[in-house]
């Protein structure tokens, strides 16, 4: 207590100081001989604590420099503490992961890359973790991949070695690979739409050929004589049948393209294997459209990623008489745990 109260009463004695002799300087230049001012012990202004609280009152023009240093990294002069109670911020706001420099986890690894045993950030990735990768995989599934690279990359500091996030980044480029696939075959059908539509246009255009003039006949023949009546019968011998004609082309359709499916993080912890059969519609234009489950080992567990993975593949369509019909079709996609 005694400390406290002689730190309070140097702070007045150095605030009062310069008011005084700011006061004796006026009275001195009102008129007549200054008043002399009897010798003091008050230490000059120069000595530390004056300095400090001169700083503390008045910063001094070289922290302009620092701020900006600052501002372009907020959290590079930051403590354990502002940290901690930074992230705690992001935590009640939602900010587990994004966004990107300014969110719980990234406090967090920063308060471990100053105390790496600080047992709160420590407990708070753990605790926060399984909540981080579900926002991952919701950013997978909205299709926010450059998101969900940062969230992934992120995550993977705090737990290099973690299955999960070994699945949500291969998910990634599986989901990556898929919608380019996808992408270049509704390329090709456009296309081939196009060329349709364009040499069909052609032909409406181009005029039909005139038709040949009609040869001149030649001149008539003297009639003949009338032959005698037949002295035989005709042959009893059958007459051959007229050739059929050649039957139109048919083929069945053909699986172009596979995208195999990603195996689900649920599944993935719990070792779970199973099958799913699916029913789906191949397009003229060889797509894969209305897919449904018929079937499924265990129930719901691998439908959504069976039927992620059969939209994106790509046949040559089925061939009925010289033209491509819509066929339905039965596919079953096994997921197994390779031992």
């Amino acid at each position: 207590m005694f400390e406290r109260d002689s730190i309070f009463l140097e702070f007045r004695r150095l605030l009062l100081v310069p008011t005084v002799v700011a006061l004796l300087t006026v009275a001195g230049c009102g008129g007549g001989d200054p008043e002399p001012v009897a010798a003091t012990d008050t230490p000059p202004a120069t000595d530390a604590s004056a300095t400090d609280v001169a700083d503390a009152i008045e910063p001094a023009a070289d922290d302009a420099g620092s701020e900006d240093v600052a501002a372009a990294q907020p959290d590079v002069a930051m403590s354990v503490d502002e940290l901690l109670s930074a992230a705690s911020s992001a935590v009640a706001e939602n900010r587990l992961i994004a966004p990107a420099g300014n969110n719980a986890f990234h406090y967090y690894l920063r308060v471990l890359d100053q105390e790496p045993r600080n047992s709160a950030a420590q407990v708070a990735i753990l605790e926060l973790m399984p909540l981080a990768q579900g926002m991952t995989e919701q950013l997978i599934e909205a299709r926010s991949y450059d998101e969900a690279d940062q969230a992934v990359a992120l995550l993977k500091r705090a737990q290099p070695s973690s299955v999960v996030l070994a699945t949500l980044e291969q998910r990634v480029i599986s989901y990556k690979r898929a919608d380019d696939q996808r992408a270049q075959a509704e390329e090709r059908a456009r296309l081939a739409e196009e060329a349709r539509a364009a040499s069909a246009a052609q032909a409406a255009a181009t005029p039909p050929p005139a038709p040949a003039p009609a040869p001149t006949p030649p001149p008539a023949a003297p009639t003949p004589a009338p032959a005698p009546p037949p002295t035989q019968v005709a042959s009893t011998q059958p007459v051959a049948p007229a050739a059929p004609p050649p039957s139109q082309q048919n083929s069945n359709f053909e699986l172009v393209t596979r995208v195999n499916p990603s195996y689900p993080s649920r599944a993935l912890r719990q070792q779970i294997s199973g099958w799913v059969e699916l029913e789906f519609t191949i397009t003229v234009a060889g797509d894969v459209r209305d897919v449904s489950v018929v079937d499924a080992e265990p129930r719901r567990i691998f439908d959504r990623e069976a039927v992620r993975a059969l939209e994106a593949w790509k046949f040559k369509p089925k061939i009925e008489n010289g033209q491509p019909v819509a066929t339905v079709a039965r596919q079953r996609l096994e997921f197994s745990l390779g031992n």
